[in-house]
């Protein structure tokens, strides 16, 4: 025990709380530094910390609360500033990691309460507890219906990425862990008439205090029932000693309760402006119902976003409320899936398909920034090579955030701008953010455009008389859409745009192993990211080129792979990517980002503008 550590633990304050006494012993090793100036722990470290340091939800809370504590300790000790320094960069790295896991954890958790509830109707959970191994190509049940092998691979491949089940050659085992017996065991099937999408129910709840529709008696009923399941909303957890970052079965019951509130609040625009230390009060959500009203607030406090006293905003919350509400919805927006998860494991999913109405805006809320760094790299791209270009697309369009950074950039007197989407709902708010002078009034709208179908689009451009070469598509995590797709044909969508002379920008998530996925625990929301795509038939890849991993199906070819197959140039100088998923650094081995912002060249352009190829192209 090295000597800050010990004067850190004679404080009262400090060692006298389970919780900070916990941490100081790892926030005080070295910490390193990356080359932008961020901190980060060791991998030893790290691994210690989402072992044994329960930091999710209301204990998470406690975690920001004890890690200012020790930082304010600091500076009443007498240790020499390099060492103090360090101390204040490991609590700023594990609040970090506390305040990552508030918005990706809850996802992941309500996809599992949904997973393990529909296995255990099924008698799967049974089987696991006592000791058989799930095999998805040879599962049949009691009754002598056999389960769709590709939908139970899905769900068993996601369960081992959270650390339930552990894989055997090709079946699947509960892990050895006793937490993962109790989630099998106690979570038990989803009550009858759930999973109901709470979402709405919540907005209308929150609306209906501001004078709009009210709820019938069937409604409020469906959300009283949501506030009784299993006992009552589980109260904040005590017990700060663990040894496996697997959740707890409340923590489970939390994330499943969380979501939908979140987002009812968000859509009754409720969410907005939230700071620290600002008071929910029942009667400010809904005054004619406070039991459910009252039913949210428990909810809020359970999950750290609200103090158990005085019901104020906590800086978890504060944080949930402002960053949440993105990854939120996205996930939500596969609730069919789990609401007829039962017939996608007997029968496939069939025609089942995504809330595309309700993804619109959390799409918008997740590629903002993205956006904008895609616009960036194109203002540079311009400036450097003297490129100019008149035709702005915009694909899988969503509300137009792209187009409305490119318009208030470019205006519309020398650019002509296009928004494509397959889903009508998407095309719909895109002309309201027109009619509302938000997006360009020379903006032509193509509708029922598959991105993974070119000639849709090029037909629609070329009945406009726009040139097709030189033309710029923007899109936000668009590609990974594209229905059963394999390597090859992707290649090919990605060569149609390629033969137009489309320069084509776009955002993609990075497909991540399973092998990193259980590595990194909470520090992404992937898991559950990657559940709802392969659930729902779309594709995830990384941006480059994988080793195979040890656990879990390989990955399929990267979109750099695939693109410069199809004769596209990679500008690496315009590409961008977002923070890496590990939190340390890997020697010798990759640190994949949780996305990246592709930049690809047709090559005859690439050739024309003196863009270096690669002798790989």
């Amino acid at each position: 025990m090295n000597d800050i550590t010990e004067k850190l633990l004679s404080l009262p304050q400090i060692g006298d709380d389970p919780l900070c006494a916990r941490m100081v012993p790892l926030v005080t090793r070295p910490t390193g530094l990356t080359s932008a100036g961020y901190p980060y722990f060791e991998r030893r470290t790290f691994e210690q910390f989402r072992d044994t340091i329960p930091y999710l939800f209301a204990t998470g809370c406690a975690v920001l609360d004890g890690l200012r504590k020790i930082e304010e300790a600091i500076d009443s000790i007498a240790v020499a500033e390099e060492i103090g320094d360090n101390a204040k960069r490991g609590c700023r790295v594990a609040g970090q990691m506390t305040r990552t896991a508030a918005i990706t954890a809850p996802t992941d958790l309500w996809l599992m309460r949904h997973i393990i509830g529909v296995h255990s109707e099924f008698g799967l959970t049974d089987r696991l507890l006592e000791g058989e191994a799930i095999h998805p190509e040879f599962c049949r049940l009691d009754d002598g219906r056999w389960l769709d092998a590709e939908q139970l691979a899905t769900d068993l491949h996601f369960l081992l990425a959270r650390g339930i089940v552990e894989q055997y050659d090709e079946s699947f085992r509960v892990a050895g862990h006793v937490r993962a017996r109790q989630l099998l065991s106690k979570l038990g099937d989803v009550p009858e008439g759930h999973p109901v999408p709470a979402t709405p129910l919540w907005r209308k709840l929150f609306e209906s205090h501001q004078g709009d529709e009210a709820l019938s008696g069937e409604e409020l009923e469906s959300l009283g029932r949501l506030g009784r399941l299993q006992g009552g909303i589980p109260t904040p957890r005590r017990k700060v000693e663990q040894n496996h970052w697997l959740p707890t079965v409340d923590e489970v019951r939390i994330g499943y309760l969380l979501v939908p509130l979140v987002l009812g609040l968000r859509a009754a625009g409720l969410c907005t402006g939230r700071e620290v230390g600002d008071e929910i009060r029942v009667d400010d959500l809904a005054s004619e119902h406070g039991d459910l009203a009252g039913q949210a607030v428990a909810i809020l406090v359970s999950a750290g976003w609200l103090d158990g006293d005085e019901k104020r905003v906590t800086r978890l919350g504060a944080r949930g409320f402002s960053r949440a509400p993105g990854p939120f919805g996205i996930i939500q927006t596969y609730h069919p899936y789990m609401a007829q998860a039962r017939d996608i494991l007997l029968k496939g999913r069939s025609n089942v398909w995504v809330r595309r109405g309700e993804n619109i805006g959390a799409s918008q809320d997740a590629n903002r920034k993205t956006f904008k760094k895609a616009n960036d790299a194109l203002d540079r791209f311009c400036e450097d090579t003297g490129f100019d270009f008149r035709v702005f697309i915009e694909h899988a369009i969503g509300r137009g955030e792209a187009t409305r950074q490119r318009f208030e950039r470019q205006g519309e007197d020398n650019i002509r701008y296009f928004g494509a989407d397959l889903e009508d709902p998407a095309i719909d708010a895109a002309e309201e953010e027109q009619a509302n002078g938000r997006l360009p009034q020379n903006m032509v709208f193509v509708r029922r455009a598959d991105i993974g179908t070119p000639d849709k689009l090029l037909r629609a451009l070329e009945r406009e008389g726009a040139p097709t070469s030189g033309a710029v598509m923007l899109v936000g995590n668009g590609f990974h859409e594209v229905r059963d797709q394999t390597d090859q044909k992707m290649v090919e969508v990605f060569r149609g745009y390629h033969e137009a002379g489309i320069i084509l920008l776009f955002t993609e998530e990075n497909a991540l192993s399973v092998d990193d996925l259980r590595a990194t625990a909470w520090n992404t929301y992937h898991a559950g990211f990657k559940y709802v795509h392969e659930k729902s038939g779309q594709c995830l890849r990384p941006a480059s080129p994988r080793p195979r991993p040890r656990l879990g199906p390989p990955l399929r070819a990267a979109w750099s792979e695939c693109a410069r197959m199809a004769g596209y140039v990679r500008a690496d100088e315009y590409c961008a990517r977002t923070r890496t998923i590990y939190p340390y650094a890997r020697r010798h081995r990759h640190n994949p980002s949780i996305s990246v912002n592709h930049f690809f060249v047709p090559r005859p352009i690439a050739e024309k503008l003196g863009i270096p190829i690669p002798e790989t192209n």
